[in-house]
């Protein structure tokens, strides 16, 4: 297999085609929003794809394939309108937020409309893929509420998996077991990549997190918003805090890459094992703007 970063780049423009297909036309997605929804680095999409690549590597990329990746990052997509305005963000993969610029209001409604749109994609494929993208969306509301409002009575440790696990690693192992599912794998392999795109997703979290902490102007220890509050109380304040954080990320890559190799042994072609692992890392560098990061 090709290295996922290569990958990435070579379905982008199909997976950006299927969207503009999607939301445009009839689909009463206002001309406002389409911008927004063709932009992104269809990391979900990508993970689903290669997945279903590594498994079936002698067919092309099947249309149900296509649309289920481009189901997943419809999905995000209405998150991050939503994720901005609840954490005051005001800009989004190169513009403005969409509330600044259309209003709190319009933009809830913006993102209920794009939230339709997955459903539409993965319906005909059957009832079991609807239920699992609504299972999906249940689950990153509830690790958003967690975020915000506060969550169960947990160790900071155990409080940030149990977040970071739900807002974004959900979204990334619906990607992956839909990857494998398109393929028509059985349950039992299914289940594995579920558990490895969980993993995949965590690690691009904390990724996410870390590159925020290390941002200029991080505001004080105990005084920001979100789950980077939650990975800094998940480390000993003191001149180790960089290294302790990259401890905790490479923790999380590591077991992304053991997950698809235990959990899919015997279930997933040896050959994929590493390139699998080696797409994570591709993932958290992708995250990080950094070619080497880990490992």
């Amino acid at each position: 297999m090709i290295p996922f970063r290569e990958f990435l780049e070579r379905i982008r423009p199909a997976v950006n085609r299927r969207i503009a297909e999607t939301a445009g036309g009839e689909a009463d997605i206002d001309p406002g929003v389409f911008p927004l929804l063709l932009k992104g680095k269809r990391m979900r999409a990508g993970l689903l794809l290669y997945i279903h690549a590594g498994l079936a590597p002698a067919a092309a990329p099947t249309r149900q394939a296509l649309d289920l990746a481009c189901a997943v990052e419809l999905a995000h997509a209405a998150s991050l309108i939503l994720d901005d305005m609840l954490d005051g963000d005001t800009t989004r993969r190169g513009a403005p937020s969409l509330h600044l610029t259309r209003g709190n209001g319009r933009a809830v409604l913006d993102a209920v409309g794009i939230l339709a749109l997955p459903y539409g994609l993965a319906a005909p494929y059957g009832a079991g893929y609807v239920t699992m993208l609504a299972s999906a969306q249940r689950r990153m509301a509830r690790g958003v509420a967690w975020e915000m409002l506060g969550g169960p009575d947990l160790p900071a440790a155990e409080l940030y998996d149990a977040v970071v696990a739900r807002k974004t690693g959900c979204l990334f192992s619906l990607a992956a077991a839909w990857g494998a599912m398109a393929t028509g794998k059985e349950h039992a392999a299914v289940a594995a990549f579920s558990e490895f795109g969980l993993a995949a997703g965590k690690a691009m979290q904390v990724a996410d997190d870390i590159t925020d902490l290390r941002a200029p102007g991080t505001g004080a220890r105990d005084s920001r918003p979100g789950s980077e509050a939650l990975l800094l109380r998940c480390v000993p304040e003191n001149n180790g805090t960089r290294q302790a954080l990259g401890r905790i990320l490479e923790r999380e890559v590591s077991g992304a890459a053991a997950r698809i190799a235990d959990a899919g042994r015997r279930r997933v072609p040896p050959e994929a094992w590493e390139p699998f692992g080696k797409a994570v890392r591709d993932i958290v560098g992708l995250t990080m703007g950094e070619e080497v990061l880990v490992g």
